[in-house]
């Protein structure tokens, strides 16, 4: 039985505890060491969050003391926004044009700012002058990718094998990038050929567990998640999808036993604790999985998810319960559990009379020990 207010299992790649990104950064400067270095960076996207340091929205717009359309002057002021000291190379000359490295250079600084438009400009410099570099490609790909551009993300990725061949991390590139296209039979391809030209890349034996899974070989996905385990021990993002494989195959204690091993070795990703209440609410221990809910959300939508978790086992008076408490929980209007509350009352109220007052005997409350 589903609900689709529920907060459904997360099969995506969670990558919060892994640095991945001052990888990436270290290897634009190293072209002929990309292959093994950015093979990291495969999963250094979703570290992005981590480095933004506010939205546009939050300081005033800045006044330019120079005419903008002055290009030599609009550099420094460029660097001076990044955070990039304007005389790298002393003295500067403002009569030459930034060379490809700087300009590269430029654009890590802004990506690490968060500013992702602003970097993808000065990688697309880097490439008009020089486009057979590799490291700036691979990164304005990855922008491409996270903004909602697969299909220009698999362009770049694509266009690097123009300059080497054997680069695993653009093979790897383009399955996500198809992925993000669903056409999972293409990305599945694509990711066994980067494990053809580099066999420890543990990232693409980890997406093929989640292509895996999402045709439903759940079996599959746990060997594939294994062997990337192998391969990159401990870490949480793997083991994370280790548990829902072991989820949706129902192997229940397993899926919590291995949650709880992700939060062990230092997964501190939301989804982990999410997951880990999912698994325990199967079990029957829906105390546990509050806590767990707990860790990962509000209160409000730990109760919610609690509440969805009784509905589906049928244990409609304290799922009301659960919803009440959401209700009472937020402090604004919170018309999802609202509308769940609604749900669970219908429920209860099919049920003969005796059935009804023997529940809400049974079930005074959401969690035990709270009121």
């Amino acid at each position: 039985m589903g609900y689709p207010f529920h907060q459904v299992p997360q099969q995506e790649i969670s990558t919060v505890n892994i640095t991945v990104w001052p990888i990436a950064l270290k290897a634009s400067n190293e072209t002929y060491q990309m292959r093994y270095t950015m093979m990291k960076a495969s999963l250094l996207v979703t570290m992005f969050v981590l480095f933004v340091l506010g939205g546009p929205g939050c300081a005033k717009k800045e006044q330019s003391m120079f005419t903008l359309q002055d290009e030599h002057y609009q550099q420094i002021m460029e660097r001076q926004k990044a955070g990039v000291n304007p005389e790298v190379q002393a003295p500067v000359d403002l009569t030459q044009v930034m060379n490809d490295e700087e300009y590269e250079k430029l654009g890590d600084a802004h990506l690490q700012q968060g500013d992702f438009q602003t970097a993808k400009l000065q990688y697309e410099k880097v490439l008009e002058a020089a486009p057979e570099k590799i490291p700036a490609r691979y990164k304005l790909a990855v922008i491409y990718l996270e903004k909602g551009s697969p299909q220009d993300a698999y362009n770049q990725f694509h266009q690097i094998l123009d300059y080497d061949l054997n680069f695993a991390p653009a093979y790897e590139g383009m399955g996500r990038a198809l992925l993000k296209m669903e056409k999972d039979t293409e990305a599945e391809q694509e990711f066994r050929t980067a494990l053809l030209y580099d066999a420890e890349m543990w990232t693409s034996e980890n997406y093929l567990g989640i292509v895996a899974d999402r045709r439903h070989d759940h079996k599959e996905a746990i060997h594939l998640y294994e062997v990337a385990l192998q391969k990159q021990t401990d870490d949480p993002s793997i083991l994370n999808n280790l548990g829902m494989a072991y989820y949706l195959d129902a192997q229940y204690e397993e899926a919590v036993r291995t949650f709880q091993q992700a939060i062990r070795v230092g997964g501190s990703n939301d989804k982990i604790s999410n997951n880990l209440g999912l698994a325990l609410t199967k079990l029957g221990h829906f105390d546990l999985a509050y806590e767990a809910y707990a860790r990962g959300m509000d209160p409000a939508k730990a109760y919610n998810n609690l509440g969805v978790a009784f509905l589906e086992a049928g244990k409609f008076a304290r799922a009301s319960r659960c919803f009440e408490k959401a209700i009472e929980t937020q402090p604004t209007y919170y018309e999802k559990a609202k509308e769940n509350l609604s749900l669970s009352n219908r429920m209860l109220s099919k049920l003969p009379m005796v059935q009804q007052q023997t529940l809400i005997r049974r079930d005074p409350v959401c969690v035990s020990g709270a009121i």
